[in-house]
C-alpha cells in the first residue's frame, strides 16, 4: 500500500492495463524481502519457543535430558537454509528485480495520460494540438462545439485553427490513430511560410460540411525501455559485478591523486633571472623543485626548466645586473606570474578534489551494496539466536508479547543499520563497521539471551528481581508488609 501511494501519481490517468500496473507491484514488492525476511526469522522463532515454553513442552524436553541448544538445532538448521537462500536473493533476484522495476518505473513516468477529452477543458498532451469540446456526450464519441489549434508551425502563435458545431471521435483499433469527423464548421490558417507574409499577412479561410482529421496517438501509447540502460544502478548489481566496479573505482581515485602531483608539478618552477641562493638549505630544495619538473608537460615550464639546469651545471647562479627601472618591473612580473601559478594550481587541485569526492561518494554505494547482500544473510542466523532464547525466556506465544517484542528489536537493528549507511555514504567510518553495525551490537546480546535461556534463568521474572532487591537491601531499613 505504501508502494501504491507513493507512485500513485505516477499511474493514475495514464490508461495504464492492470497487468503493467500488478507487474509494477510485483517487482517492488521485492524490495521488502530485506526488511520481511529477518523480521519474520525474529518473530516466528519468539512464537515457537514462546509455545514451547508457555505449555511446559520445553521442560519436558530438558527434562528428558535434551539442551536447548540441542532442542534448538533443527530450526537453526533452517535458519541457515533460509540465510544461503537471501543471500542468493539479494545476489541475484533482487538486482533483476530492480533492473525490471527501474526500466518500468521510468516508462510509467515517461508517459503520458490517456486519452481523456472532457467539456470545456483544452486538452494538450497531443504534440501539436489543442482540443476543446463544449459537450461530450455519454458514448464517448459524439461532440459539439468544437475547437482545434493546430500548432503546424511551432512557436508562430496560433495560426491554423479548426472550429466545427459537432462532430464524432473514433480510435483504431490498436489506439494508434484517433479520427476527428468534423461537421458543420471553419477553418481559419495563416500562411506564415509565406515569403510575405509580414508585409501581406495572406491565409486561407474554409468552410466545410464534413471533414475528417486524423491525429497519430502512437506518442500516448506505453512504450517498453531496454533495461540494459539502468544496469549500471549500483542497486541492480550483483556481488561480482559491483567487486569490478569497486576495484576500478578505487584504481581511478588513485590515479587521480597520482596524476594531481603531475599536473602541478609544471608551476613550481624558479625562473633563471631571478634565481640567487645563499643558502645551502635553499639549495637543496632547488635542485629537489627541479629534478621533480623534468618531466613537465607544459612547454613554456620544460623551457624554464631546462634553461634553470643549464644555469645550474655552468654555476649561474646570481642573476645579472639589472637597472633599478628594470628590477621594479622584474618583480612585479614574478609576482603577477606567481599569483597565476598559484591561481591554476588550486583550480587545477579543486577540480581534482571535487572530482576524487564524487568518485569516492559512488564507490561508498557500491561498497553498501555489496556489503548489504551479505548482512542480509547473516542476519537471518543471528536473530534467530535472539528471538529463539528469547521466547524460552519469555514464555509466552501467539502474536501479543512476542509481536510487540520482535518489533522492537527489529526496529532498533533497522534504525542502527540506516545510521550505519548514512555514516558509510558521507564516509564518516569504514563500510564493514557502518553496513555491519546492527549486527555487531547485536551479537552480544544474542550470546547472552542464549546463555540465559540455556541456565533458565529468569529475566523478565519481577518476582525474581523483588527478591534481589530484598537481599541488598539493609535489615535496618523497614521492609513493606
Amino acid at each position: 500500500m505504501q508502494t501504491i501511494w507513493k507512485y500513485l501519481e505516477d499511474l493514475v490517468g495514464k490508461g495504464l492495463e492492470i497487468t503493467v500496473i500488478l507487474e509494477f507491484i510485483f517487482y517492488f514488492a521485492i524490495h521488502l524481502i530485506p526488511m520481511a525476511l529477518p523480521l519474520a526469522i525474529l518473530l516466528s522463532s519468539i512464537m515457537v519457543f514462546g509455545n514451547l515454553a508457555e505449555r511446559y513442552e520445553l521442560v519436558a524436553i530438558k527434562a528428558a535430558g535434551v539442551s536447548l541448544l540441542k532442542a534448538m538445532r533443527p530450526m537453526f538448521i533452517i535458519s541457515i537454509l533460509m540465510a544461503i537462500g537471501a543471500f542468493y536473493t539479494a545476489n541475484n533476484l533482487i538486482p533483476k528485480a530492480n533492473l525490471s522495476w527501474g526500466a518500468l518505473l521510468y516508462d510509467v513516468t515517461q508517459k503520458k495520460p490517456a486519452m481523456n477529452i472532457v467539456d470545456n477543458v483544452f486538452f494538450k498532451d497531443i504534440e501539436g494540438y489543442a482540443i476543446r469540446v463544449g459537450k461530450k456526450h455519454a458514448d464517448n464519441q459524439t461532440i459539439e462545439d468544437i475547437i482545434i489549434y493546430v500548432d503546424e508551425q511551432k512557436f508562430n502563435g496560433n495560426n491554423n485553427i479548426l472550429i466545427a458545431k459537432r462532430g464524432k471521435m473514433m480510435v483504431s483499433s490498436d489506439k494508434q490513430f484517433m479520427t476527428l469527423h468534423l461537421e458543420d464548421g471553419r477553418r481559419y490558417q495563416e500562411l506564415v511560410n509565406d515569403p510575405k507574409y509580414k508585409e501581406t499577412r495572406p491565409h486561407n479561410t474554409m468552410q466545410f460540411k464534413s471533414y475528417n482529421l486524423t491525429i497519430d496517438l502512437s506518442e500516448l501509447a506505453f512504450n517498453r525501455t531496454e533495461k540494459e540502460r539502468f544496469s549500471e544502478d549500483h542497486r541492480m548489481m550483483n556481488v561480482q559485478q559491483l567487486g569490478t566496479r569497486i576495484d576500478s573505482l578505487t584504481d581511478y581515485i588513485t590515479g587521480r591523486k597520482d596524476k594531481l602531483y603531475q599536473y602541478i608539478e609544471p608551476y613550481f618552477y624558479i625562473p633563471n633571472d631571478t634565481l640567487v641562493v645563499e643558502d645551502s638549505s635553499v639549495t637543496e630544495r632547488i635542485d629537489q623543485l627541479l629534478n621533480r619538473a623534468k618531466n613537465a608537460t607544459r612547454p613554456e615550464a620544460k623551457a624554464v626548466v631546462q634553461t634553470n639546469l643549464a644555469a645550474k651545471q655552468n654555476k649561474q647562479i646570481r642573476s645579472k645586473p639589472v637597472p633599478k627601472q628594470g628590477r621594479k618591473d622584474l618583480h612585479e612580473l614574478t609576482v603577477e606570474r606567481a599569483l597565476q601559478n598559484a591561481n591554476n594550481i588550486k583550480r587545477i587541485s579543486t577540480n581534482n578534489l571535487d572530482d576524487s569526492a564524487s568518485q569516492r561518494e559512488m564507490r561508498a554505494k557500491y561498497l553498501v551494496e555489496w556489503h548489504r547482500k551479505y548482512t542480509l544473510a547473516i542476519s537471518c542466523i543471528l536473530l534467530f539466536f535472539i528471538g529463539a532464547p528469547l521466547g524460552a525466556i519469555i514464555r509466552k506465544g501467539g502474536f501479543g508479547l512476542p509481536l510487540v517484542i520482535s518489533l522492537l528489536l527489529f526496529i532498533l537493528y533497522y534504525v542502527m543499520g540506516i545510521f550505519g549507511e548514512k555514516l558509510v555514504k558521507q564516509g564518516a567510518i569504514q563500510p564493514i563497521l557502518g553496513m555491519w553495525l546492527g549486527l555487531i551490537v547485536f551479537f552480544p546480546l544474542a550470546i547472552f539471551l542464549t546463555y540465559k535461556a540455556s541456565t533458565d534463568s529468569q529475566l523478565f521474572d519481577a518476582e525474581a528481581y523483588k527478591r534481589f532487591v530484598k537481599a541488598l537491601t539493609p535489615k535496618w531499613v523497614k521492609q513493606p508488609k
